[in-house]
C-alpha cells in the first residue's frame, strides 16, 4: 500500500494552501487528499490557478478529494440538499477539473453522509439520505473518472455504525451508476468501538480511509498521529491487513498542535506512514531520523 495525506492539516490556512505542497513533497509524500471542504470559501479562479500551479510543481498527486459538508445531504430539507449538490458541482467545475491531470484514476470523492443527531434526529436523517443520495447519482451520472465513498461519521452522528454503513451502500448501488464503497475513518470509528473490529465488519465494502488515532480520548475529533509504540486501543497491523485487501492507498488525517511547525509535523506523519506500510509489507517498526 501506499501512503497520502491529507491537505486539512493546512485547513487554518487554507487561503494559502498553495504553500503547503512543497512541504508535504519534501516529506516524502508522493500522494494526496486535497481538502475541498475548507478551501470551498476560496475558489476565486486567480486562487485556483495558483493552487494547481502550486501542486504541479510539487510533483504530488491527488489521491482522493474531500467534499464540501456545509450542506447535509442527509437533511429532509430539499433546499439544504440542493445547496449540497450546488457545492459538489462547484468543486467539480472549478477545482477537480481543472487539477484533473494531476488525479489518479479513478478519483475518489469522499463525502459525509450525516450530522449530529442534536441538529436533525436519526429517523429524519436516515429517511432523507435516500434522496441525498439519489441526487448525487444524478449529478455524477455513469462518470467513471470517479468513484464515491461516504465515510463512517462520529458516534454522535447519524452513519456512525456498520448497520448504518450497510444500509447507505444499499442505496448507493440502488441509485449511484459509478463505483461506490466506504471511507474508514479509524479515529471516527475509536470512540465506541476497537476500530480494527469495527473495519472487520465493512472492509470488504471500504475503498480509501482515514488513518489517524484518538489516544483514547472520550470525546471531540482529535485526529492524532498513529504509532503503534504508543498505547491505543487501535490494532494498526489488523488494520493495514483489512485495507490492503480492498484499498491501493491509506490516507492520514491528521490535526496538528499548534507548537509543532507544520515541516516536523510532516516528517513525524511520514515515520507513522512507513511503519503503517511496514505492517503490509513484511518492513515493520519504527525508524526515526533525525529532523
Amino acid at each position: 500500500m501506499k501512503p497520502a495525506i491529507s491537505t486539512s492539516l493546512f485547513w487554518k490556512g487554507a487561503f494559502a494552501i498553495d504553500g503547503c505542497f512543497n512541504d508535504i513533497a519534501g516529506a516524502g509524500f508522493k500522494f494526496i487528499e486535497l481538502d475541498a471542504h475548507n478551501i470551498f470559501g476560496h475558489l476565486s479562479p486567480g486562487f485556483i490557478e495558483k493552487t494547481v500551479a502550486a501542486l504541479q510543481d510539487s510533483g504530488l498527486l491527488i489521491a482522493s478529494v474531500h467534499m464540501p459538508y456545509l450542506y447535509p445531504i442527509s437533511s429532509p430539507s430539499k433546499s439544504a440538499r440542493a445547496s449540497a449538490v450546488k457545492s459538489f458541482a462547484r468543486t467539480l467545475d472549478s477545482v477537480i477539473v481543472k487539477a484533473e491531470r494531476l488525479c489518479l484514476r479513478p478519483l475518489k470523492l469522499i463525502f459525509h453522509p450525516g450530522v449530529s443527531v442534536e441538529k436533525i434526529s436519526y429517523a429524519e436523517q436516515k429517511n432523507s439520505l435516500r434522496y441525498g443520495v439519489k441526487e448525487i447519482g444524478n449529478l455524477f451520472a455513469n462518470d467513471g473518472r470517479f468513484e464515491i465513498a461516504f465515510e463512517n461519521m462520529l458516534s454522535s452522528h447519524f452513519a456512525s455504525t456498520a448497520d448504518d454503513l450497510k444500509y447507505i451502500a444499499e442505496l448507493a448501488k440502488a441509485d449511484i451508476n459509478i463505483k461506490t464503497g466506504i471511507c474508514f475513518d479509524s479515529c471516527h470509528a475509536a470512540y465506541d468501538n476497537l476500530p480494527h473490529e469495527f473495519l472487520s465488519s465493512i472492509y470488504t465494502q471500504v475503498i480509501c480511509s482515514h488513518l489517524s488515532d484518538n489516544y483514547n480520548q472520550p470525546d471531540g475529533e482529535f485526529h492524532a498521529i498513529p504509532m503503534s509504540v504508543i498505547h491505543s486501543k487501535i490494532d494498526w497491523k489488523t488494520i493495514m491487513g483489512l485495507l490492503s485487501e480492498s484499498a491501493e492507498i491509506f490516507t492520514l488525517e491528521l490535526s496538528k498542535p499548534h507548537a509543532i511547525s507544520h515541516a516536523a509535523y510532516l516528517k513525524m506523519a511520514k515515520i507513522s506512514a512507513d511503519e503503517l506500510t511496514g505492517f503490509v509489507s513484511g518492513r515493520a517498526g519504527l525508524k526515526f531520523t533525525a529532523f
